[in-house]
């Protein structure tokens, strides 16, 4: 039996989903410390006492929160017992929430026990029954059963039962509680077919939730999530306002989202058209009318993100190609110093004559030699997306030779980086490391080689389809070669 606790972000929208409440407690948790995605804490081995009280204090907050409301408390509470004696009505609720909270049916055992804390508040604490529900629901939230994802042994060559396949499938897309018709198909066994599994895969992209999938897997992924504590120098930068920062999340979210839901195949990264927003169009007002904005590199999000607070940085943006996208540790060799020494002599006035100096330095060179041609390509762009000429004053000079091909700017290199193989082969380990929860390890790797010849650069959605039925993801005890 495993025990996975839940992220903050997947707190927050299962109390959300299971509630009808706004509240968002989780953002205050203690943090866990995770590898690249924050679900990649792997197999819970304890609870700290800190953290048992902060997820004690949450389940008193919001089911306070949900019961102060009529209408969230009719949701909750659907039926009011003939008599004192009736445990039809509070039974019916007991599993009607319970199934909901632990996203599993609840056994004998514990529809008892929960009867017992409901009769316990009526009797010995005087509560109506109103209020024993609203008790019985805070124990529920309080318990591991609730913020920890418990998967169970199941039966035949599966590790766990069938509701937590409903569970890694539910918190992998919608990044909350599976709702009754994902249980009720997994209970049935419906899941065990392939055909089954991949239709209901699909079914939850259409729904809203999904886009918790972007902004969580790729959100983490390309960093969009950090968008809004990213730190801009407003005063170099007055454009840059919070409306203007949520607009560029959104429209990268937008951007992402046709390689999930759409038909966008993933190899089309670098060439998609952009989405239109008008509150980001005053960035692109000096766009040249030469200029064809495409591709995730062109994105304010992500020229914003790879820049400093107050100018841009080529090395950070290469580097969040090659390291995000194309999977290359560009980790330096040990005792190499990554900062400039001072230098004598005039100081280098623009980023690409900084670059020219830094690769001078032999244990330099070899890196700057892949990164700068890319990174120095982007500098038509400031450090918040805007099109510019000039830097420092300067004439801005985008050329260089990217592996042995010469380019004049980003727009000759877009291509060159859609034709690199490892932007195929980087997504397939992203994606198996979210939806595993845990950082891949050697025998992974056959896995995810197989995943990224079976995909083929394809959209995200058909790499979802192979991620969910792979033997690892469903919980076989034994994974086929």
């Amino acid at each position: 039996m495993s025990a996975h606790l839940l992220t903050a972000s997947e707190y927050n929208a299962t109390v959300q989903d299971l509630l009808g409440v706004t509240s968002r407690p989780a953002d205050y948790f203690p943090a866990v410390s995770a590898s690249e995605f924050d679900a990649n804490v792997g197999v819970l081995a304890s609870l700290s006492q800190v953290q048992s009280e902060a997820v004690f204090n949450a389940a008193r907050d919001v089911v306070a929160k949900a019961f102060e409301s009529p209408e969230l408390t009719a949701r909750l509470v659907t039926c009011t017992p003939t008599s004192d004696t009736d445990d039809e009505c509070p039974k019916s609720l007991v599993k009607t929430l319970g199934r909901h909270a632990f996203r599993r049916s609840l056994d004998a055992e514990e529809v008892d026990a929960y009867m017992a804390t409901y009769h316990k508040a009526r009797q010995s604490l005087e509560m109506g029954h109103v209020d024993a529900i609203a008790h019985v629901l805070r124990v529920m939230l309080s318990s591991p059963s609730f913020f920890l994802r418990i998967e169970r042994p199941g039966k035949g060559n599966s590790s766990f039962e069938s509701t937590a396949l409903a569970s890694r499938l539910s918190y992998l897309i919608w990044g909350s509680m599976p709702d009754d018709e994902l249980l009720d198909i997994a209970e049935s066994g419906k899941l065990d077919d392939d055909a089954a599994l991949i239709a209901m895969t699909d079914k939850m992209l259409e729904d809203p939730r999904s886009q918790r999938f972007v902004s969580q897997f790729l959100g983490q992924w390309l960093g969009t999530v950090r968008l809004s504590s990213h730190n801009v120098d407003t005063s170099r930068f007055p454009q840059w306002t919070p409306a203007v920062a949520k607009a560029v999340e959104a429209q990268a979210n937008d951007f992402l989202s046709a390689f999930v839901t759409g038909t966008t195949p993933w190899k089309d990264l670098f060439l998609a058209p952009l989405p239109a927003n008008t509150v980001v169009q005053p960035l692109l007002a000096s766009d040249p009318a030469t200029l064809q904005r495409r591709g995730f590199l062109m994105l304010p999000a992500f020229l914003t993100l790879s820049s400093h607070s107050d100018r841009t940085s080529p090395t950070a943006r290469a580097k969040g190609v090659v390291t995000s996208l194309f999977c290359t540790d560009m980790t330096p060799p040990p005792g190499v110093v990554t900062e400039l020494p001072p230098q004598d002599g005039p100081t280098p006035k623009t980023v690409r004559e900084r670059l020219e100096v830094h690769r001078r330095n032999p244990s330099c060179a070899g890196c700057h030699d892949m990164l700068d041609p890319l990174g120095l390509s982007l500098e038509n762009f400031d450090a918040v997306g805007r099109y510019r000429t000039l830097d420092e004053g300067q004439p801005i000079d985008a050329s260089g030779v990217y592996e042995g091909t010469p380019i004049n700017n980003v727009s000759e290199l877009l291509p060159l980086l859609a034709q690199d193989s490892r932007l195929g082969a980087c997504a397939p380990r992203k994606l198996y490391s979210f939806a595993m929860r845990r950082s891949l390890a050697l025998d992974d790797e056959p896995e995810v080689t197989r995943l990224a010849s079976t995909w083929n650069a394809g959209t995200l959605r058909e790499l979802l389809h192979q991620v969910v039925i792979s033997p690892a993801f469903r919980g076989h005890a034994k994974e086929t070669p």
